[in-house]
């Protein structure tokens, strides 16, 4: 009568054994779900050191932050991460010293150059399209919709929300990740009419 006793005892540690490995195994699943959703901001025109990015269920509303792709032909290897600051149907004007209005609101200045010497030409003024965003940042630097290579982002690029993450100074997570020491470029300031380019980190958005 012992031996069954002794079978079935080894069994059930077996039996546990596979439970064990199989919470370990959608722990790590989950672990890695949620470390693909973290971006490591790649810009000093934000605060955050990253963003979580979440499902966006419908169309962004104004001043939502977002992730989105900028256009393919710039051939940037991660998304931007920007704010919602026109909606469709919004009235975009470009005033001859390079302001940027969004219903009749100034909200940023067209730079003609970026640091490496690309000119930069502004969005063309008229009405934001159905299916389309105007997205920026507050920062004088910030490579956004004020641009015509970045444009009006259709909401098929938008591909998130993203929800700023707590400092974390142990870790050294504080503030961006980048700044403009991170450049290379000639020494001395930048020109007033330059936008600096965005330092890449590897996984990061900008």
């Amino acid at each position: 009568m012992k031996a069954p006793r002794i079978a079935s005892h080894g069994r059930g540690k077996r039996e546990r054994g596979h439970a064990a490995l199989v919470l370990l195994l959608g722990l790590l699943a989950l672990w890695l779900t949620i470390l693909s959703l973290v971006h490591f901001n790649a810009s000093w025109s934000d605060d955050a050191w990253g963003y979580l990015r979440l499902p966006l269920f419908g169309d962004p509303d104004f001043g939502a932050t977002v992730m989105f792709e900028p256009p393919d032909d710039l051939g940037s290897p991660v998304p931007y991460l920007k704010t919602v600051r026109g909606l469709p149907g919004a009235a975009v004007a470009v005033d001859a010293d390079g302001t940027v209005r969004v219903d009749g609101t100034a909200i940023g200045r067209v730079k003609p150059n970026a640091l490496d010497g690309r000119r930069l030409e502004p969005v063309a003024s008229g009405t934001v399209p159905a299916g389309h965003y105007y997205l920026h940042a507050d920062h004088p630097d910030s490579h956004d919709s004020r641009y015509a290579e970045i444009g009006l982002v259709p909401r098929s690029r938008i591909l998130g929300r993203a929800v700023a993450l707590p400092d974390i100074p142990w870790l050294g997570l504080e503030g961006p990740l980048a700044n403009p020491r991170n450049i290379h470029a000639e020494p001395g300031p930048a020109p007033p009419d330059a936008i600096l380019p965005h330092a890449m980190l590897p996984g990061a958005s900008r």
